[in-house]
């Protein structure tokens, strides 16, 4: 085990990357600290003998802003400092807009989204005073690519993606950089336990219903790998000059690709219209 000095919070770490990321960490030598429910049920998950002076595994809610601040606090009274962040507190909403409640709607947009805008904006103080700092906030290619039964959450992950952008192009001021992670499935429980679906579903959305069976039957059965994914994350980490986005997985990036082409011709399709609004000055 080689010692390093970043100090690391991930959020999110109770299972799936989260976790893979937190164990990967941890074995590399890095001081890590780790946002989870129960901090007994992430020590014995996390196993071996991390001493505290390496390991901080916290309860931290991420839609309490409150609590997000004691946090930040925590993790830097106990380490000294931080230098990375990865977001990955959030789950997946399945179901057609007509048929989710606003309540629904919300909460997945309050994890998601307003969730990690707490962490940042609670760190991103912290990052200005150092002069440095990184963000790794993980989307998914469900941002930038979308199905029947995805609106909401695709909805969180382009906002997560387009709010990275936009904290690494203002915090380059301070040399802070911010990733979005935009991951294809990865074989966990994402799209089991932690997957929320509709609580008066419509049978004649027939569509989403095939969707919402796929995801179940996919569970577990996902091409990507989390341990291979944390390992990215971590040479994101050691990056002198990471990318504002990146699309881990064959799945992925063979995805983006299609979406990238499917707009362009789209754009080209309809170019006389998009340019008749120009003045004739």
């Amino acid at each position: 085990m080689t010692a390093h000095n970043k100090v690391w919070l991930v959020t999110g770490a109770s299972g799936g990357l989260g976790l893979a990321t937190v164990k990967e960490l941890l074995a590399a030598g890095y001081p890590v600290a780790a946002t989870t429910r129960d901090v007994e049920k992430l020590r014995a998950a996390v196993g071996g003998d991390y001493g505290a002076a390496q390991f901080l595994p916290l309860t931290m809610q991420v839609t309490d802003e409150t609590d997000v601040q004691r946090g930040i606090e925590a993790v830097r009274a106990h380490f000294g400092r931080l230098d990375v962040v990865v977001n990955n507190a959030g789950y997946i909403l399945v179901g057609a807009i007509e048929e989710l409640s606003d309540a629904e709607i919300r909460a997945n947009f309050d994890v998601n989204v307003f969730g990690m805008m707490n962490v940042i904006r609670a760190v991103m103080p912290v990052f200005r005073a150092q002069q440095s700092g990184y963000f790794l906030n993980i989307a998914s290619i469900s941002g930038s690519s979308t199905a029947p039964g995805q609106a909401i959450y695709s909805a969180t992950k382009a906002a997560v993606i387009l709010l990275t952008e936009a904290v690494d192009a203002e915090g380059r001021d301070f040399n802070v950089r911010a990733t979005a992670v935009c991951p294809g499935g990865l074989r966990t429980d994402f799209l089991g336990g932690s997957a929320r679906f509709p609580q008066a579903p419509i049978a004649a959305y027939r569509s989403v219903r095939e969707y919402e069976q796929a995801y179940r039957q996919l569970n577990q059965n996902q091409s990507g790998d989390p341990v291979k994914a944390a390992r990215a994350l971590i040479t994101l980490g050691e990056s002198a000059d990471p990318p504002g986005r990146i699309y881990l997985g064959a799945d992925s990036f063979a995805a983006i690709g299609r979406k990238l082409q499917a707009v362009a011709d789209e754009a080209q399709a309809w170019r006389a219209l998009s340019l008749s609004t120009h003045y004739e000055d």
